[in-house]
């Protein structure tokens, strides 16, 4: 018999341990309803469930969202209906104009009610608002404030560091190797639709100036040359040995001096909303080591237009400086137009919006600002303009009809996606309670027998004390 070790009550205390550890694991999740309460519970499954989390609290949002923007279309809705119905007022009285049983003095008087129900068209257009957001004024249409094309300037000309020639060959090196094409537009702001366009050829008639345009190589032949003349040939040719112009005659100064600027014969842009520039076969005029403006190049990506004849790109800018589109070609393509189109975010990622555009409904956007019934003739040439007023209201009515229902079904499927989500969620994360009350049930017995067992296994020694008697 041993008394320095009481192997037995150490066994029984280690196992009753483990049962309190356990009985207080059950108990936090009876009294949390999860089954993962910190990551050391499930690692793994906390990580999915956290993401799972992040996607229901998204879709909630995107839900509200929705039924936020229906609310917004539904009130725009309500401001073009009662506009519409004013143009069929109009329309009707335009009609009781047009015939001359009307006395000047009952045009007049319909006139008056005319220019009332025009003057409240305005009024519509201008104070329709859902949270302090005008809806019909034109701020949330598609096109607005954007600049037409104009002139574009190319930054930098290509220098020359020696303005003497003379007899050989001379390589000419544009940093870049040629296979980049920048995207004509790639958006412009946050909100918009896809339009479709007519892309046209554009052709430069201006100077071609660029330092680290991306267009490889190509080399400048200096032949026929004489001190005692002052003419020279020169020919350009490509990497490949073909000719990339014709030969042309040069003065010979201290300037090299060729009859005509560079040109950029043409940019096509292709399908794929790019524009590509070739070089023309002419070259004519003169290239001085210290004429041309800035021209970088980093991303060739458009970030905005602007009505100052330049089109600006991340790190780069093209400048021509005049007469510069000559719009020769109808290839069709596609153009991303983004502008200030409302854009509703319906998902719980990036990028699942919906973009809506609604156009100003003022009577000089419908054409009939100004609308005159006072005569025969005038009443009869309203009639055409509201008719056209009427058919553009209607479109847009339309086109927010779709939207709304489009809307209205994306919040049942968000509902349905949130629904499956949840339960995928509580499938990882939520403890089952009926196994976890078995399991508590069972940790406290065992709790109570092993405490039992504890006691009787600390008696155990006492038996030696016999031996001494």
């Amino acid at each position: 018999m041993k008394i320095n070790n009481n192997i037995q009550a150490l066994n029984a205390y280690r196992n009753l341990n483990q049962t309190q550890q356990e009985t207080s694991g059950n108990l936090e999740r009876l009294s949390s309803g999860l089954r993962i309460n910190r990551a050391a519970d499930d690692a793994a499954g906390l990580a999915i469930s956290e993401k799972m989390r992040s996607q229901i609290r998204g879709l909630d949002q995107a839900e509200r969202n929705a039924m936020d923007g229906i609310s917004l279309i539904q009130t725009a809705e309500g401001g073009m209906e009662e506009v519409q119905a004013m143009t069929q007022r109009i329309r009707e009285l335009a009609v009781q104009a047009a015939s001359d049983t009307n006395t000047d003095d009952d045009r007049e008087e319909i006139q008056r009610e005319v220019d009332e129900l025009l003057e409240e068209i305005d009024e519509i257009s201008d104070k329709t608002e859902f949270n302090t957001k005008k809806l019909l004024n034109g701020d949330n249409a598609l096109g607005s404030n954007l600049s037409g094309e104009d002139d574009l300037d190319l930054g930098e000309a290509p220098r020359i560091s020696n303005n003497d020639l003379e007899s050989g060959m001379y390589e000419l090196s544009l940093k870049g190797d040629g296979n980049d094409s920048p995207d004509l537009i790639k958006e412009i702001l946050s909100g918009g639709s896809i339009v479709d366009g007519e892309a046209d050829d554009l052709v430069n008639e201006d100077d071609f100036k660029g330092s680290g345009l991306s267009l490889g190589k190509f080399e400048i032949e200096v032949s026929n040359y004489d001190d005692s003349e002052d003419e020279a040939d020169i020919t350009v040719y490509q990497p490949d040995g073909s000719e990339l112009g014709t030969e042309v005659g040069a003065d010979v100064s201290d300037e090299v001096e060729i009859t005509d600027d560079f040109k950029i014969g043409g940019g096509k842009i292709d399908g794929n909303g790019t524009i590509e520039v070739s070089m023309e076969a002419d070259i004519n005029g003169q290239i001085e080591a210290d004429d041309g403006a800035d021209f970088n190049y980093d991303s060739g990506e458009f970030t905005k237009t602007t009505e100052n004849g330049v089109l600006e790109v991340d790190g780069m800018e093209f400048q021509f400086d005049s007469g510069v589109l000559e719009k020769d070609g109808d290839d069709s393509t596609k153009f991303e137009v983004f502008n200030n189109s409302l854009n509703f975010q319906i998902g719980a990622n990036s990028g699942q919006n919906v973009l809506v555009d609604i156009d100003e409904l003022g009577t000089d956007n419908l054409g009939i600002e100004g609308l005159s019934v006072s005569t025969q003739e005038d009443a009869n040439e309203a009639i055409g303009k509201i008719d056209g007023a009427l058919e553009q209201v209607s479109s847009i009515r339309s086109n927010l009809g779709a939207t709304q229902n489009r809307l209205e079904h994306t919040v049942d499927n968000l509902q349905v996606t949130h629904e499956n989500l949840t339960a995928s969620e509580s499938r990882i994360r939520d403890a089952d309670m009926a196994e976890e009350m078995t399991e508590f049930t069972r940790n406290n017995i065992l709790n109570q027998s092993g405490t039992a067992m504890l006691a009787q296994a600390n008696q155990l020694p006492q038996g030696v004390l016999e031996l001494l008697q």
